[in-house]
């Protein structure tokens, strides 16, 4: 039988979230406050679900922050690409990551139902928007035209013609590892955007209180809710 996993979590207004995760099966919350079970209803619908979708694009944000600021942690220089490979391999793989799940947040998803359009981002970030998805989809996604990566090929002879030596191929390669905020400022526009997307989440949020739930009246949301310790 495969055990499951608790995770208590105590919020600074009186709650607490206790997270019940059974790997590979099932995940469910139980809710408390001041200590006491509180009925949870599962809300399933359109505006609720706009809720979780914005939920789902912060936190894309947040991984992209997070990513960004490992890579400012890391403190790469331009002989690390030759004095440490392994490092920059990593760093490589954490912008990537970045540009990835930004990209992901104005892609429509099925899942989701929903996405961010750039006229939700500060004016001042346009061209670094512009900039980090021609990134994504020219070099992290795709080789494109814009030639964020390159490479020639050398015909490497001997120096003397009269030699019988095989020339050797050699590769030239130009691929970015990352680029430093200060050349595209990145980290700046995902803390900008994720700012709004908080404050779309809220608004979302209140209208789910005083559309859906107000109208309904306390009585039917308590008849509703499920306080058996099972997936609501």
């Amino acid at each position: 039988m495969t055990k499951g996993i608790k995770i208590k979590k105590v919020m600074s207004d009186g709650w607490t979230i206790v997270e019940n995760i059974i790997p590979g099966i099932s995940w469910y919350n139980e809710y408390y406050f001041d200590g006491k079970r509180a009925p949870a209803v599962r809300m399933t619908d359109k505006i609720s679900a706009q809720y979780g979708a914005y939920t789902l694009i912060e936190k894309d944000l947040r991984s992209v922050i997070f990513w960004l600021s490992e890579i400012e942690k890391l403190k790469p220089e331009i002989e690390d690409r030759w004095k440490s490979p392994e490092k920059m391999n990593l760093i490589k793989g954490l912008f990537v990551a970045a540009l990835t799940f930004y990209a992901k947040c104005f892609t429509s998803c099925e899942g989701r139902k929903l996405k961010l359009e750039k006229k939700m981002i500060d004016e001042e970030y346009h061209s670094i928007h512009d900039k980090v998805m021609s990134l994504r989809h020219n070099y992290a996604a795709h080789s494109g035209a814009e030639n964020f990566e390159d490479v020639h090929i050398s015909l490497a002879l001997h120096p003397s013609k009269k030699s019988d030596m095989k020339p050797n191929l050699y590769s030239e390669l130009m691929q970015p590892d990352y680029i430093t905020n200060e050349k595209l400022a990145f980290k700046s526009l995902a803390e900008s955007l994720q700012q709004k997307v908080l404050q779309k989440r809220n608004a979302v949020g209140e209208t789910v209180l005083d559309k859906v739930v107000a109208p309904k009246g306390k009585l039917f949301w308590y008849k509703k809710a499920k306080k058996a310790n099972k997936p609501l």
